[in-house]
């Protein structure tokens, strides 16, 4: 092998983005074929349903490197199997992304594979970033990217449900399902929060996003300084209650990052934080995955996952 990859598992979900997964794996599948000059370095496989890619990954204990090619749903499962390996034999991450929000690769500094140049792709290098531990009554899972309750949750988990009925994606994809999240249902959730040694606090929360990186939602800036290797969590809280008026002027400023001027938010960094919901049906996602729980432990897992960046990416 000429590249840092070595034997490498290409897991791709064919249904990414309108079915363009699967072209996007055909793609690189003869890209390496020709790159290489070795039909026995790499391997694809196809997801087949919810959940696969993480019994794919986890099952990848005779490879190097396991390529996650898709969106952020793909990622998230690849790496929930990833953490099912010991430390010692897991393999490192590399990604392809495929999908309407891509907010991860976008973290690593990764284009989408439209615009890729896929000898870059071979190019990266290994670094190491932090992972979100989610743990709660239903067992343990894993995020890359971002944790969320509330208003910001409704958003990411109703995208899917848009995105099933149009061909929308990226940043005007979340607009539309914002606007269903800002309909009738507009509400805020109480719960009690404590970060890390402090108090518990009983909130009145509208939004409430724990992040690895600074991005969710195809590019919305919730946390514009997270940094996913310094061992911290980012969170962006907002409690009411209040007009969802001036809820949604805030929502269009996190575009840019610039809702961080308002007094309703609250930025913090921890290293761990506790949720006790007051009902059991809240909107809960990580990275854009339902979550259904009502106590849930969060904490950040430093240096923990080993992923290819590009050698050209600015730190976050």
């Amino acid at each position: 092998m000429i590249t840092e990859f070595g034997r490498t598992r290409i897991i791709a979900n064919p249904r990414a983005q309108s079915g363009q997964g699967e072209a996007a794996a055909q793609r690189l599948q003869r890209f390496l074929s020709l790159y290489l000059h070795d039909a026995e370095a790499f391997d694809l496989v196809f997801t087949e349903r919810p959940r696969h890619a993480t019994e794919l990954a986890a099952a990848s204990t005779d490879v190097d490197t396991v390529c996650a090619l898709g969106g952020d749903g793909v990622i998230h499962e690849v790496v929930c199997g990833l953490m099912r390996i010991p430390a010692a034999q897991r393999p490192a991450l590399a990604l392809l992304p495929v999908g309407s929000g891509n907010d991860f690769a976008r973290t690593l500094g990764i284009e989408d594979w439209h615009g890729s140049d896929l000898a870059a792709l071979l190019s990266c290098k290994k670094t190491r970033v932090d992972l979100i531990r989610i743990e709660h009554e239903s067992g343990l899972e894993f995020a890359v990217e971002t944790f969320a309750i509330g208003l910001d949750a409704t958003i990411g988990l109703g995208a899917n449900e848009v995105r099933k009925g149009s061909k929308l994606a990226g940043a005007p994809l979340y607009f539309a399902s914002a606007a269903n999240a800002f309909g009738k249902n507009y509400r805020t959730y109480p719960m009690t929060v404590t970060f890390d040694d402090e108090e518990p606090r009983r909130l009145q929360s509208i939004v409430m996003a724990v992040q690895n990186g600074p991005t969710y939602g195809s590019g919305f800036r919730i946390c514009p300084s997270a940094d996913p290797a310094d061992g911290l969590l980012d969170v962006c809280y907002a409690c009411g209650p209040f007009p969802r008026a001036k809820a949604l002027g805030i929502f269009l400023a996190a575009k840019q990052g610039l809702h961080t001027r308002f007094k309703r938010i609250e930025m913090r960094r921890v290293k761990r934080a506790s949720f006790d919901l007051e009902a059991p049906d809240y909107p809960i996602e990580a990275d854009g995955e339902r979550v259904c729980a009502q106590h849930l432990d969060v904490s950040v897992m430093p240096s923990e996952l080993v992923v290819f960046r590009p050698r050209s990416a600015k730190r976050t």
